[in-house]
């Protein structure tokens, strides 16, 4: 049944499985590299680098369908926005606030939504392919939550030196 659901709409399980992947790998593989490889990992940066990885891809996943006049007013700078988008965004946020009457508002409202969600991005990047930008921030909070956490016991130590020497 669900081979039969994914001939049917192929393009939304593409986006599905892009989206599961990103969320895996936001939360999983720098702990994981990590944990293989670097003698310093304790259980405190492993739990901050999964959570860390996980709430950034989360929030470009969620973020800019859910809130996004916040999304891109905070990340603006960020936005692969053109100059003509931005302008056209700008002119309807003046025009919005302006108005008077709450039927032109409401027009604008709806033609400012429109202008908004596809400026609404960091650096171009689709929201399921956020672990472009969460995988790093997994990494680089572990790295240093594992830096100025103490250093794990010589038991785990040891055990995972066993790990290492059985992997390669």
């Amino acid at each position: 049944m669900a081979g039969a659901a994914a001939l049917l709409r192929p393009q939304e399980t593409l986006l599905g499985a892009a989206a599961a992947l990103s969320l895996a790998a936001s939360a999983f593989l720098p702990v994981l590299v990590l944990g293989l490889w670097w003698k310093r990992l304790g259980s405190d940066a492993a739990v901050a680098g999964t959570v860390a990885g996980l709430v950034v891809c989360l929030y470009y996943m969620i973020a800019p369908q859910t809130i996004p006049f916040l999304f891109y007013e905070s990340s603006s700078l960020l936005s692969d926005a053109t100059s003509a988008q931005t302008s056209a965004y700008e002119a309807l946020r003046y025009g919005y606030y302006a108005a008077s009457d709450p039927a032109a508002q409401a027009a604008i409202l709806t033609e400012w939504e429109a202008s908004v969600r596809p400026i609404a991005n960091w650096l171009g990047v689709h929201g399921v392919l956020a672990g472009v930008f969460a995988v790093p921030v997994g990494f680089l909070v572990t790295i240093l939550v594992g830096l100025f956490a103490s250093a794990p016991s010589a038991r785990r130590r040891r055990f995972f030196e066993n790990l290492r020497t059985k992997a390669a």
